[in-house]
């Protein structure tokens, strides 16, 4: 029993290393493959599991994936395609990224469909759409905050002008009917004073109805 078991370990361990020599061969091995080099940035790694033709066009999807670890899920098969479910998350991130890693086989050896694992990884085929709203609504609303704040700057300065020239006219209207005040005084005093010597003229003025003494005596013939 224990020889049985022992050779059936070492059974294991010589595929393992078999398989291991001889390099990934099925959807989940390729996957698996192209995600460690991923994680460890090995761009050659990736490019050579996937249907990059160059290190140039790897672009790791525009993610850092040096913290991230990987659970595997569903693998399906269908004829010269495959997808391998992926779940991918970084405690250090506090960021968990599921998706789709898609495959496909070319001369006999499955590759990572890099373009569209990259839709799958970004949202699918509305991801793109989804991405560029996203960055819309972000430049919106900075302007909108922009225009706000300008907004409230130029408000600011409007009612400090409104009160300095409410300031300024109720000092000019102070002022203004301070002066007509002081007219208003010297006016109704000339009009007084008019009116005092008017008074005293006709008082010293002898009366018109009361006749002469020439009027008065009496006539002679």
């Amino acid at each position: 029993m224990k020889l049985r078991h022992l050779t059936a370990t070492a059974f294991a361990t010589f595929a393992f290393l078999l398989s291991a020599c001889s390099g990934p061969e099925t959807p989940q091995q390729v996957t698996v493959a192209f995600w460690d080099a991923a994680i460890r940035d090995d761009m050659s790694g990736a490019v050579r599991y996937s249907t990059l033709d160059s290190v140039e066009r790897y672009d790791a999807f525009s993610v850092e994936w040096d913290s991230y670890q990987p659970k595997w899920g569903k693998v399906v098969i269908d004829g010269d395609e495959a997808s391998v479910a992926v779940e991918l998350s970084s405690p250090e991130r506090g960021r968990i990224r599921s998706f789709t890693t898609y495959l496909v086989q070319r001369d006999g050896e499955w590759l990572v469909d890099y373009e569209r694992t990259a839709m799958s990884i970004n949202g699918g085929v509305f991801g793109d759409l989804l991405s560029k709203f996203d960055l819309f609504r972000k430049d919106l609303s900075k302007q909108f905050e922009r225009s706000a704040d300008e907004a409230g700057i130029q408000m600011d300065q409007m009612l400090e002008e409104l009160e300095s020239s409410g300031k300024e006219m109720s000092e000019q209207a102070s002022e203004a009917l301070e002066v007509y005040s002081e007219e208003l005084q010297r006016t109704l005093e000339a009009l007084d004073e008019s009116l005092q010597r008017t008074l005293e003229e006709r008082k010293n003025r002898p009366s018109e109805s009361e006749p002469s003494e020439a009027e008065s005596a009496p006539v002679l013939i």
